[in-house]
């Protein structure tokens, strides 16, 4: 986990700009979380977060806002997402996906067969937890603790807000990692920023 994150961060402080040299030098400030925070976290929410997860957490406790660390790629393009502090990930919990809302209460059958079958049916679902976010958006990359038998536990999803829908991303943590470094590598931080 450590190389992909040192990777991250060597290619952001090739590409930062503007006011993303200061919020850059502020996140290389920020340090990890503790194990009792994950064991706190896990105990309060009743899940396992996955191992590269909280490998990434321990090192840095989110990327502080409104630096963009994660660039993901969806649909031909690439999204550049905060990554939200463990205190972050729990207010957030609070008001998104703090309740389970079907699919089905406000879609069509044709609508909801384009849902990815890693995914269950819902618009909402108490077992995804958000961990980053689009600056100013509500747009929200979540790891999946409830997804169907085609899918991983910890598997990352996307929601988008308006119109709403859930996408799949990466089958793990560590795949997304790989993906904003090919992303950055591909030169798509100056089009996603």
């Amino acid at each position: 986990m450590g190389e992909l994150h040192k990777k991250i961060e060597s290619l952001l402080a090739e590409k930062v700009v503007d006011d993303d040299i200061e919020y850059f030098e502020e996140y290389k400030k920020i340090t990890g979380i503790t194990d009792k925070q994950i064991d706190d976290f896990e105990r309060d929410f009743s899940i396992s977060l996955p191992t590269d997860f909280k490998a990434f957490y321990k090192l840095k406790d989110g990327s502080g806002y409104p630096l963009n660390l994660l660039y993901t790629s969806y649909k031909d393009s690439c999204i550049p997402f905060t990554l939200l502090s463990f205190d972050d990930i729990r207010d957030t919990k609070k008001f998104f996906c703090d309740r389970d809302n079907l699919m089905s209460e406000y879609y069509s059958d044709e609508e909801i067969s384009k849902l990815d079958s890693r995914i269950k049916p819902y618009l909402f679902n108490k077992r995804w937890f958000p961990f980053a976010q689009v600056v100013g958006g509500s747009l929200y990359l979540m790891l999946d603790f409830d997804p169907t038998e085609h899918g991983t536990v910890g598997q990352v999803i996307f929601y988008v807000h308006d119109p709403d829908f859930v996408y799949f991303i990466a089958p793990t943590f560590s795949d997304l990692l790989q993906d904003t470094i090919q992303n950055l590598e591909d030169d798509w931080y100056d089009e996603c920023r």
